[in-house]
């Protein structure tokens, strides 16, 4: 079956340290009952496969909609998070690609452990950053016009929303009044180098901090 991703585009830099050996990867899953398969082409295609071990088989039930019962929600369970584990670490956002986004990206990774989220169907250039402990936001990627930020200009960018102090940080020139969110305690920041990139990640620790309770 091809796993056609939302937003995200396979890093095949980052395969071989993952297991990948050729374009595939095999995983056992379910006390060794099956062996789940994951195929990269080369022009990114994703391909999965579940095979029974001792039938040698191809197993579906876990991919139909309505199948019901605690075998096949087993097989499905460990299915789906080996997927999502294959796209936390081996695939990236293809929405975001200015070069300050995607070294911003790696950074909460690598700090927080922290995965974009794409919450809107309709709104396919906006993500979510999110404590795991609190569940709160603590930042939200986007792309917008210039305009949007009071600034005379259409040009499209690449802009960080941040929890902080925003009524005193917010000079409309580095630090805007957050787009879309509470103009006191959200503000945005261009991903466009007008803002330091070490600066910018004391302000994701910041922000992060801020969405404790």
């Amino acid at each position: 079956m091809e796993l056609k991703l939302k937003n995200r585009a396979v890093n095949f830099g980052k395969l071989k340290n993952f297991g990948f050996v050729d374009g595939r990867y095999e995983k056992n899953i379910c006390d060794n009952q099956f062996t789940l398969k994951i195929t990269v082409a080369q022009d990114g295609k994703i391909f999965t496969a579940v095979t029974d071990n001792f039938s040698g088989e191809e197993y579906i039930l876990h991919l139909v909609e309505n199948s019901a019962g605690s075998y096949v929600g087993a097989v499905r369970a460990e299915y789906d998070a080996a997927i999502e584990n294959f796209v936390a670490n081996c695939c990236d956002s293809n929405i975001f690609c200015g070069e300050m986004t995607k070294r911003l990206i790696d950074y909460v990774r690598e700090n927080f452990g922290g995965e974009l989220e794409f919450l809107w169907e309709n709104l396919p250039s906006t993500a979510i950053w999110r404590r795991q402990d609190t569940q709160k936001w603590y930042g939200v990627l986007m792309n917008i016009p210039e305009r949007k930020l009071k600034l005379d200009s259409d040009k499209i960018v690449d802009v960080v929303n941040l929890r902080g102090d925003a009524v005193n940080l917010a000079d409309g020139a580095k630090y805007f009044p957050g787009w879309h969110m509470n103009k006191k305690s959200w503000m945005t920041i261009r991903l466009d180098g007008s803002v330091d990139f070490a600066e910018i990640c004391r302000r994701v620790q910041d922000s992060y901090n801020w969405a404790v309770k």
